[in-house]
Parts: structure tokens; sequence; C-alpha cells
């Protein structure tokens, strides 16, 4: 399996290993999820902003869109 290799400071390191032994998971373990998590946040954020760039949608607080009365 490819690897990665990240740098962290003390207080960082201590934060992870602190939430880790909480969930009672690895530290490794506990930074795979992390990762995992933010590249699917991503990339669903990515897939919306293409959605809307395509659709002319700015959102519920860009221009076009009226408040319901």
């Amino acid at each position: 399996m490819p690897a990665i290799t990240v740098e962290l400071t003390e207080e960082e390191l201590a934060g992870l290993r602190a939430e880790a032994e909480k969930s009672g998971l690895s530290v490794e373990r506990l930074a795979y999820g992390i990762v995992r998590g933010g590249v699917a946040r991503r990339r669903q954020q990515r897939r919306t902003a293409e959605c809307q760039a395509r659709s002319g949608d700015t959102g519920p607080f860009g221009t076009g869109h009226v408040a319901p009365e």
C-alpha cells in the first residue's frame, strides 16, 4: 500500500493521540479516517460547485434567489 509522511507539531500529534485513545483506535487508523473524510468532503464540494456553475445557481445567498414570503 502506498504511504505518505505527514509532519505534525507536538501539539497536533498530542491531540491526535488523545483522540485516538478516546476513540479506541490507533493513531494511524484515526489519521487515515480523517484524511479519507477530508478527501470525500472536498470531492463533494467540488461536485456541488461544478453543478452550480453549470446550472447558474449561486446557492441560497447568491443572486437570483428570492426568500419565501
